[in-house]
């Protein structure tokens, strides 16, 4: 019964939450994710968004184009088309054919870099694997990499901000009533975690911010890795968002008793959770400074899943454990 409820849980969040993030960006249809397999797109064809692709190959072919930004990370990417925005590769291959065209910069973190001396980038090339800007396929001598400066754009679209700070919401509510039909105790048990003991949970997740992206780096660097990287980065996701959600649950139920009523967890959990997004986001559209709201959100969350082993067991039974059996000391010896 446990393993069909687990089953149910991770297929309805599979459904539901990829969909959000590669809608996030430019709309509900745009852009594309790709998780270890290849894509292609052909010649004639215009793909509108961003292209995203984990442990597996892109090729977008002569007459193609990408109207956003490519992303590959783990795997290759052939560029024979046309590219409107940038075009990062972490670990792995990238080859720009004799037509391509890349409008943006062109970012390569650990990836190797072939290029045809016909092929036109208008933005700046990191080539960070050999820690030298690279223009050229062919030999030429080295030239100090150029540092990156931040750009910063005020091209500000305040409807379709308010938009997908909105859709977010309204995305993460309906999620957190799914999760919350199948692992409301567990989900419980993290929010009460996070309430009781918000330091220690902030603490743990803010070291997990910190180490796991070092981590997922060197994994990435070693290429029969990958797919570790790529579950571990799936993994850190999945414990993010539960965090969200039990931390709305929290916010559902006292709410309903502040109104004196008694809600089913997933109707006081999705309004929680609702709420709580809504408000964490909107904070986050104020510049420099409105991050800390999502992100203290969830490195809290975060700390809460690990301090309950993702709501198996209450964080109070961890110290208690530890109380009640203290590690032992030096035996005596036996007196004669």
């Amino acid at each position: 019964m446990k393993l069909n409820k687990c089953f149910s849980f991770f297929l309805l969040l599979t459904l539901v939450f990829i969909p959000m993030q590669s809608a996030s960006a430019k709309g509900l249809t745009d852009g594309r994710v790709i998780f270890g397999s290849a894509y292609t797109l052909e010649s004639g064809n215009t793909l509108t968004g961003d292209l995203v692709v984990f442990g597996g190959s892109a090729t977008i072919e002569k007459g193609a184009k990408v109207e956003g930004d490519t992303v590959v990370i783990g795997g290759s990417l052939v560029v024979d088309g046309e590219v409107t925005g940038d075009v990062a590769m972490v670990g792995g291959a990238v080859t720009l054919g004799a037509k391509s065209h890349v409008h943006g910069n062109l970012s390569t973190v650990g990836a190797v870099l072939t290029r045809a001396e016909s092929s036109q980038v208008d933005g700046e090339i990191f080539n960070t694997a050999t820690s030298w800007k690279q223009v050229e396929n062919q030999p030429t001598a080295p030239q100090p990499l150029t540092p990156f400066t931040p750009q910063v754009s005020f091209d500000f679209k305040p409807f379709w901000s308010i938009a997908n700070v909105f859709g977010q919401a309204v995305a993460l509510g309906v999620l957190a009533m799914l999760v919350l039909l199948f692992l409301a105790p567990h989900t419980q048990r993290v929010g009460q975690a996070i309430i009781g003991q918000p330091f220690i949970a902030g603490t743990l997740g803010l070291l997990t911010v910190i180490l796991t992206p070092l981590a997922l780096l060197l994994l990435v660097i070693t290429i029969l890795l990958i797919p570790v990287a790529l579950v571990a980065a799936i993994a850190l996701a999945l414990v993010a968002v539960f965090g969200w959600i039990a931390l709305g649950l929290e916010i559902g139920q006292r709410f309903t008793a502040a109104i004196k009523q008694q809600w089913h967890p997933s109707l006081a959990g999705g309004l929680g959770t609702f709420l709580l997004a809504l408000v964490a986001n909107a904070i986050g559209l104020i510049a420099c400074v409105g991050w800390l709201a999502p992100f203290l959100v969830t490195i809290l969350g975060i700390g809460g899943v690990i301090m309950t082993r993702f709501g198996a067991r209450p964080a109070e039974a961890s110290v208690a454990a530890i109380a009640t059996n203290p590690p032992a000391g030096p035996v005596a010896p036996p007196q004669d």
